[in-house]
């Protein structure tokens, strides 16, 4: 009767112990399948870059604005300018004067002469001519500045700190522009739009800190351009992340998909990285661009570009979620097992 009772008692030890070895082993096993994918070196192969990604829909993101765009197009006077008229050696002939609302202007010795329409190198001939044909001086060397225009101006809108018409009276250069502009706001954008007449569409010139492409972004402005100085955008991370939220975009470069879910702490066990997608809307327009961040991970797909205002979107897996959420039994299971397991190895 004795000797039974410890045979059933070692029977049962023996059938409690391969009982949890087999759930030791079992849950050995799902903790290599389900981080199996994590096991992987994440980027397999050479590393994309940003000119690796096709990102039709954002093109021209890192365009300079082309020199043979440029309209080259000469400074004409118009009716309102203020003008300064002088004679190289003669110090009495100095006078700045505003164009008449017909085009005439009243100059010493000569008197009323038509100028608006002609650009200064016209104007300064005409002047010129008339001095030698009213004979009052023989050889004049004539210059005329525009001081104040009510037409020829730059435009500056968005996000600068001062006023938003500067007077053209020459070509001037981007960087002296936003300059004359009061500098740019700190939440300002650094990819910069102009508007040109002529031209079908915008110009886009991304201002960075390397001085190398400094020449590259300073392009010469005429008047009638408008520069456009956007705020700075931001990228919506939400789904799956270690932390939801929105993250700016950096004014030196754009944002790619794995910067932006690098910025939100990393994409979460549960996430169902090949149902991921990036939500994009123009004007009223909303789409969906699906990617595999998965095989962008790999180093298998190119790592796309972000739009400001776009939402990364990191879907849950149910069954990984689940899955996760059982995690907490696996491992009490596991603490079970071990105690047991030490008194039959």
């Amino acid at each position: 009767m004795f000797s039974m009772s410890r045979r059933r008692q070692r029977s049962y030890r023996s059938t409690s112990a391969r009982s949890a070895k087999s759930w030791l082993l079992l849950g050995l096993a799902l903790v290599f399948v389900l981080n199996a994918p994590l096991l992987r070196a994440q980027y397999a192969g050479s590393a994309p870059t940003k000119a690796d990604s096709p990102n039709p829909a954002n093109k021209g993101l890192m365009q300079r604005a082309p020199t043979e765009l440029l309209p080259g197009k000469p400074i004409v006077l118009h009716p309102g300018d203020l003008i300064a008229v002088s004679v190289y050696g003669v110090p009495d002939y100095k006078v700045t004067v505003r164009i008449a609302g017909d085009g005439t202007t009243d100059l010493p010795l000569i008197g009323g002469i038509q100028l608006a329409g002609l650009t200064t190198e016209q104007a300064q001939k005409a002047v010129a001519d008339k001095l030698v044909s009213e004979k009052m001086i023989l050889y004049p060397d004539v210059l005329i500045s525009i001081q104040d225009s009510m037409v020829d101006v730059i435009g500056i809108m968005g996000e600068v700190n001062g006023p938003k018409a500067i007077p053209a009276f020459a070509p001037l250069s981007l960087l002296d522009a936003i300059s004359a502009a009061g500098g740019l706001k700190p939440d300002a954008s650094h990819s910069i739009s102009i508007l040109r007449k002529g031209v079908p569409e915008p110009l886009l010139v991304v201002l960075n800190s390397d001085p190398a492409n400094a020449p590259s972004q300073n392009i010469p402005l005429y008047p009638g351009d408008r520069v456009l100085v956007p705020r700075m955008g931001v990228v919506y991370v939400v789904g799956a992340v270690k932390h939801e939220g929105a993250y700016p975009i950096s004014p030196d470069t754009p944002m790619t998909v794995m910067q932006a879910a690098t910025l939100s702490g990393g994409v979460n066990y549960e996430a169902s990285k090949g149902d991921t997608r990036i939500i994009r809307t123009t004007g009223a327009t909303r789409r969906e661009i699906r990617i595999n961040l998965g095989k962008v991970m790999d180093g298998k797909a190119p790592d796309p570009i972000l739009q400001s205002d776009d939402i990364l979107m990191i879907p849950t897996n149910n069954i990984k979620a689940a899955i996760k959420g059982g995690g907490v039994g696996i491992a009490l299971g596991l603490v079970y097992a071990i105690p047991v397991l030490a008194q039959n190895f």
